[in-house]
């Protein structure tokens, strides 16, 4: 008898918890039908951004879903996310908690998944401090340099092999940040690097599938294999960073900062002896948090736009001899390209501009939160409600590009070759308060980097192959676009 008393108990929650979030959808923009406990979490699956599209074509261009018990509402128009994320910044400028995001980032101490608050506000503030002290201009520039020069040398060696060079990018770009941000290079070899490029690589499969505790916060105290998978990673990336941290801090000299870490240590510094900050908003832990958010935001986009520019470029030989007989009427041989060269390189900025549009490295961005009960295009959006903006839906409007599917960097120019002004659909760094803080650093990477392997370089698809598959591998799901795996030929450019 009392097990049937709580059965019908259990049942009677559900319902009534359901039926109560389907009053609170009546105000809220329209959506699908969902059921108790699981809402909409098979729409969840697989490339779901390409779902949403399907599902904007029948709900409009701003519906709302369930995933699991959690409202979530997804923008697929660009005058949606401006709205949102522009317009109403602040409402829209939470982050959700979610237990792998938790666990990564040391209870929310970080900049990127925090949420909106005084403390996300003095580590962005921090962020910048430390990004315009050292990692623009020509400290950036000579630390480009000096891993391109090194990636040309081991390119040389392999000419004329069909090659996969996804750890050879990997190598290129964590130099030019551990550089920056460390004061170190990685060999090949090294331990540390190979623990790094393991983390990126096992990070982007676990936050693909998600942890069941993202969507059932409650079920957080089970020791399942994500979860365990997750904080395995997080302790041996945050190992490193710690590392780095502690020979920094002993070794520190305020009238000589030698990088990044340098300049993050004496902003903190700075803001204690100001005494205008909350002294718990500056632990060490906030410090490796914020340090990791350099190192990551500076790695992983740069990294995967490099993989789909040698991809895209391989596969467009036309297009990637224009930006060859540009580089050379600009740069010369003589020299790598450098930061002031970018004005007078139009085609070449516009074909970054057509490989982060194609690309989408992140078709979802990270999804917000709305900080208080708001509302968006006349419907009530509460308190808490995630918002998803497709941002692959932007970038592939064919109201707004024409032909979408086709790789075309002339579209950011005009009949004469010059940039026209970047359309406001692109935005592959996001929008709005939660934009990513290092878009100006990710883009002067990218011009650097592609530019130095252009112009030493002719990537070709290996002879028999077929045309290479240019759509995302499915295993980034609706996460993370990656480049399914392939090779290219490499041939100097005498």
């Amino acid at each position: 008898m009392w097990l049937m008393t709580i059965i019908v108990g259990l049942v009677t929650l559900v319902l009534v918890t359901w039926l109560r979030d389907y009053v609170r959808r009546w105000r809220m923009p329209p959506g699908p039908f969902f059921w108790p406990i699981i809402g909409n979490l098979t729409l969840f699956g697989g490339q779901f951004y390409l779902t949403f599209i399907e599902l904007a074509k029948k709900y409009g261009d701003v519906f709302s879903l369930k995933q699991g018990m959690t409202d979530v509402v997804v923008l697929n128009s660009l005058d949606a996310v401006r709205e949102a994320f522009v317009k109403k910044g602040a409402e829209f400028a939470g982050r959700p908690t979610m237990l792998s995001g938790d666990i990564f980032t040391e209870g929310g101490k970080d900049i990127a998944f925090t949420d909106y608050s005084p403390t996300w506000k003095l580590h962005r503030k921090l962020f910048h401090t430390a990004i315009r002290g050292y990692a623009l201009g020509d400290n950036l520039q000579s630390k480009v340099h000096e891993s391109l020069e090194e990636t040309i040398a081991e390119f040389s060696k392999m000419e004329g092999q069909a090659v996969n060079i996804e750890d050879h990018i990997y190598k290129l770009v964590y130099n030019v940040i551990c550089s920056a941000a460390f004061g170190i290079r990685y060999d090949m070899d090294d331990k540390d690097f190979n623990t790094l490029i393991k983390v990126s690589k096992d990070g982007a499969e676990v936050f693909a599938q998600g942890l069941l505790a993202d969507v059932y916060p409650s079920l957080g105290f089970l020791p399942t294999p994500g979860k365990a998978a997750v904080e395995k990673m997080t302790r041996s990336f945050l190992d490193i960073m710690q590392h780095h941290l502690d020979q920094h801090r002993e070794t520190f000299d305020p009238s000589n900062l030698r990088d990044i870490t340098d300049h993050m240590i004496k902003a903190q510094k700075d803001a204690e002896e100001e005494g205008i900050q909350d002294i718990n908003s500056l632990t060490d832990t906030h410090l490796r948090q914020t340090i990791s958010d350099i190192f990551g935001g500076g790695t992983d986009t740069t990294i995967l736009t490099l993989r789909w520019a040698v991809l895209f470029l391989a596969a467009h030989p036309e297009i990637q001899e224009k930006v060859a007989a540009e580089l050379d009427s600009v740069v010369g041989r003589d020299r790598l390209p450098e930061l002031s060269d970018r004005e007078a390189t139009p085609y070449t900025e516009a074909t970054i501009h057509e490989v982060m549009r194609m690309g989408t490295i992140a078709p979802l961005a990270l999804p917000h939160t709305t900080t208080v009960d708001t509302t968006l295009r006349g419907y009530r959006i509460p308190k808490g409600t995630w918002i998803m903006p497709n941002l692959w839906a932007l970038h592939y409007d064919p109201d707004t590009w024409g032909d979408p599917d086709v790789f075309r960097p002339e579209r950011f120019l005009d009949e004469s070759g010059k940039p026209i002004p970047k359309p406001p659909a692109l935005m592959p760094f996001g929008a709005g308060r939660r934009a990513c803080p290092g878009e100006a650093v990710g883009k002067a990477d990218t011009f650097l980097l592609l530019g130095g392997l252009v112009q030493n370089f002719r990537f070709t698809i290996p002879e028999g192959e077929g045309p290479p598959d240019l759509a995302p591998d499915k295993k980034g799901g609706g996460v993370q676009n990656t480049p399914y795996p392939y090779k290219v030929v490499m041939t100097c450019r005498k």
